[in-house]
């Protein structure tokens, strides 16, 4: 198992606890784009921390991560293989400096 496919593990299954408090609290679980928004939110953040003339290295590793398993999270909920969509990307990235077209 690769190590994305663990990381994607446990980031469901934070997910999931969620989604059962959410159900205790008498609401629905997140779709797709409640977590997108709360994605967006994370980005912001992330840019909020990045912008200082000192970068909290704590402050920006969290966020780092919470863009991270929203990332893994939203992917299992659209069903995209994130691992081979990643891979893919690379490829042609990496095919635009071959063309000299990057």
């Amino acid at each position: 198992m690769s190590d994305l496919k663990i990381l994607e593990q446990r980031a469901l299954e934070i997910r999931r606890k969620y989604d059962q408090l959410e159900k205790e609290r008498n609401r629905q679980p997140w779709n797709a784009i409640k977590l997108t928004r709360g994605f967006k939110k994370d980005v912001t953040e992330l840019l909020t921390i990045v912008d200082q003339d000192m970068v909290d290295r704590k402050k920006l590793g969290h966020e780092l991560a919470d863009c991270l398993w929203s990332v893994l999270v939203i992917a299992r909920k659209l069903d995209v293989d994130l691992e081979r969509s990643f891979w893919t990307a690379m490829g042609e990235l990496d095919q635009r400096f071959k063309d000299g077209t990057a």
